[in-house]
């Protein structure tokens, strides 16, 4: 009986520390809720002294010239240390909410006053800069009293009863996370290199996957022990991008380049220009970046979108665990969210655009707009079927109303898909008072009415209510062979663990049984509503996939499970398969995805050389190269194989002299310029066969035959690029 009763008190000395689905009959919970204690004193000194070093070393690298310092100095505190000074300010909070906000506050405000200066055209990026590090500096002043004070006075740091301190274990799992992560950083530095066929999940170097091996033993270990997953989930959550920005130097994608040059437009012209197209028109992150690069001396701003999804990547998985924190009665569940989250997501990689600063602004302002399960200054329970919500606090109102308003001059859709959101929450009793969507719904409202002469193109009345034709994903009218294996499993697997994670939420309504799981559950299906009303460029279905991930991680998280001897390897194991299915779908099309270094420096030379008016043929897809990176996007043109003829048919003997000597002539036919360029490139030939465009040895042949056309002048050339001139006749 005494072992039986040890093993038992074992088993639940390591068992989550929450109730699972059971949690979520809580309802939400207060602000202050405590992953882990409240920050104390010293804690909160470091960041101040975090701040105040990043300011002088920003400085000192302005005075002597140390570009480079300046540039990662300046980067770090925009991006991530200007909202730290007013969040002290603030009464102490844990970890988890104070990061959040501070990042949400910082990207926020750098938005705020590059799209300000934008929108005026009072263009003073430096003035600016020392403005904001001057009130910065002062904001510190309060905080840093009032902790020095403490510390003097030897006041107990405010912790919740409940909440474990720093333990051995802790520091373990903290250490293990760092080493996990440097070993990858280190895999990833010995790896550099263009992106090849395999993708990186095949040719980085071995040692990356002890790294990740060693980060899963640290969730794991973390969860046996009943501490914070916190460090190895957000290590989890950024790994896979950190080292594509270390291995290649590129984006991660060839879009990103298009959101660049409105980040160099703003800079060259001293602000956008709303009336030109809808990048110009929502142009608050392009702004705010465009500040920060002239703030910080940064020559070439596709140095910045290479490391966006560096920051933004553990940013959402922070922003997923405060969602989920206000849920669960327990932390471990609220880090699980976050990780399947990050894990699950990867149909939608987060790169440099407007869409990822959207959901993270969204998933902040869901997270801070469900209310106290009690009324205010109340403390008495209330049965898990009689949750009462209470109204925000006017803090939380105003900074809900602050981030909607940057989200609605940043992107298009997210303030729609975060109204949807709220509407089913308000509905079901989580969200007062009942007109918090609308502090969401009006900024974004007028700001398109403002801009209502560059929609045209994106809203059709004759797509809405269209739901079938709108949930298709893009299709490929020129696909002429099989889509190579590589390709389906990059999609479909993702979509795979998609499909369970969903599958677990619904299992979690049904034994949940609690109006908190249907209104989670419902949530999930409000995005929806834009495919109700557009097909996004036929691209609906994803962000829908995207908005609806939240939820559903938050409803998996909370799937009961039985504490058993075999719990600690099935979890290890779920890890592994989530991680695997993750690298391989973010990274097992780099070749046509990621653009080399030689292919942007091709793509720059076109646009910063070419005369005003002239087109560059790309010799396959238009999707393959980084075009529009600079501000010249509107006086250089590119012509892609799908614009003109498509593709020569599938043949035996393919005659790539004949197909370039047909391109030529369709091009100058459909297309008066005073100058022709053409571009040639390993990710055309990679992209053009990863869809069934054209067989990557026939793209071969073709770049044989226009290096030895009498008509192609090669005016730049690399090892991955390059760029001809059509000789004038």
């Amino acid at each position: 009986m005494a072992t039986q009763q040890s093993v038992t008190a074992r088993r639940n000395a390591h068992s989550p520390d929450d109730g699972g689905s059971a949690a979520l009959l809580a309802g939400p919970l207060p602000l202050d809720y405590r992953d882990g204690r409240v920050m104390a004193a010293p804690e909160r000194l470091v960041f101040a002294g975090v701040v105040v070093l990043l300011l002088l070393l920003a400085a000192v690298g302005a005075i002597v010239g140390a570009t480079g310092l300046q540039g990662v100095t300046v980067t770090v505190f925009l991006l991530a240390g200007l909202g730290i000074p007013p969040v002290l300010l603030l009464a102490p909070m844990t970890r988890l909410w104070f990061c959040l906000l501070a990042l949400s506050t910082s990207l926020a405000t750098t938005t705020a006053v590059g799209f300000l200066m934008s929108a005026t055209h009072v263009w003073i990026p430096v003035p600016a800069f020392v403005a904001v590090a001057l009130a910065s500096a002062a904001l510190l002043v309060t905080p840093v009293r009032r902790d020095l004070a403490e510390l003097r006075n030897r006041a107990p740091a405010v912790a919740s009863p409940s909440s474990p301190r720093e333990t051995p274990a802790s520091l373990i799992v903290g250490a293990a996370t760092a080493v996990g992560v440097l070993i990858a950083v280190i895999a990833a530095a010995i790896s550099r290199g263009d992106p090849q066929p395999a993708g990186l999940f095949a040719t980085i170097s071995p040692l990356w996957y002890l790294g990740l091996v060693i980060l899963i033993a640290a969730a794991v270990w973390a969860h046996r022990v009943s501490v914070s997953l916190a460090a190895p989930v957000l290590a989890l959550s950024g790994v896979v991008v950190l080292s594509q920005a270390l291995m290649y130097g590129s984006p991660a994608v060839m879009s990103a380049a298009r959101h660049v040059g409105i980040v160099d437009f703003i800079r060259v012209n001293g602000g956008a220009q709303g009336n030109l197209d809808i990048y110009q028109a929502w142009s608050g992150l392009f702004a705010g970046i465009a500040w920060l690069a002239d703030a910080a001396d940064i020559s070439d701003t596709m140095s910045v979108a290479t490391w966006w999804p560096v920051l933004l990547s553990p940013a959402l998985a922070l922003a997923i665990a405060a969602l989920a924190s206000r849920w669960f009665t327990g932390r471990t569940r609220v880090w699980i969210a976050a990780l399947l989250f990050s894990l699950a997501g990867t149909l939608n990689i987060t790169y440099f655009s407007p869409q990822s600063v959207g959901l993270f602004f969204g998933l902040v302002i869901f997270a801070l707009a469900v209310g106290p399960r009690v009324p205010r200054g109340s403390q008495a329970p209330v049965p898990a079927d009689r949750i009462m919500v209470g109204p925000l606090p006017l803090g939380r109102l105003l900074m809900i109303a602050y981030l909607s308003i940057v989200m609605a001059v940043t992107h298009q859709i997210s303030p729609y898909l975060t109204v949807a959101a709220l509407v089913i929450l308000v509905v079901f009793g989580f969200v007062r008072p009942w007109w918090i969507p609308l502090v969401v719904l009006v900024p974004a409202v007028v700001f398109a009415l403002l801009h209502t002469q560059v929609l045209g193109n994106f809203v059709s009345l004759g797509a809405i209510g269209q739901f079938w034709n709108n949930v298709q994903p893009p299709s490929h009218s020129f696909q002429q062979y099989p889509t190579p294996l590589s390709t389906t499993l990059a999609f479909y697997a993702p979509a795979a663990v998609l499909l369970l994670v969903g599958v677990a939420a619904v299992v979690t309504v049904i034994r949940a049984r609690s109006r908190a799981a249907l209104a989670l559950l419902v949530a999930a299906a409000s995005p929806v509503s834009l495919i109700l009303a557009t097909d996004y460029g036929q691209e609906g279905i994803f962000r829908a996939s995207l908005f609806a991930l939240p939820w559903l991680s938050v409803l998996a998280a909370a799937t009961l499970w039985t504490w058993t001897r075999t719990a600690l390897p099935a979890l290890a194991a779920a890890l592994v398969i989530l991680l695997g299915v993750n690298v391989y779908g973010q990274t097992a099309l780099d070749w046509n995805r990621v653009p080399s270094q030689d292919l942007s420096q091709a793509t720059l030379f076109y646009e910063t050389t070419a005369p005003e008016g002239s087109v560059m043929l790309m010799t396959g897809t238009g999707n393959a190269a980084p075009q529009a990176r600079t501000a010249r996007y509107r006086d250089v043109s590119y012509a892609s194989r799908e614009s003109l003829d498509g593709y020569p048919a599938p043949s035996d003997r393919y005659n790539a002299v004949a197909d370039v000597r047909d391109l030529t002539t369709s091009l100058t036919s459909a297309i008066s310029a005073p100058r022709y360029f053409a571009l040639v490139s390993m990710s055309i030939g990679a992209y053009d066969e990863r869809y069934g465009f054209q067989s990557y040895s026939d793209y071969q042949e073709l770049a044989s035959a226009m290096a030895s056309s009498r008509d192609w002048n090669p005016v730049y050339t690399s090892p991955t690029a390059i760029v001809y001139e059509l000789v004038e006749n």
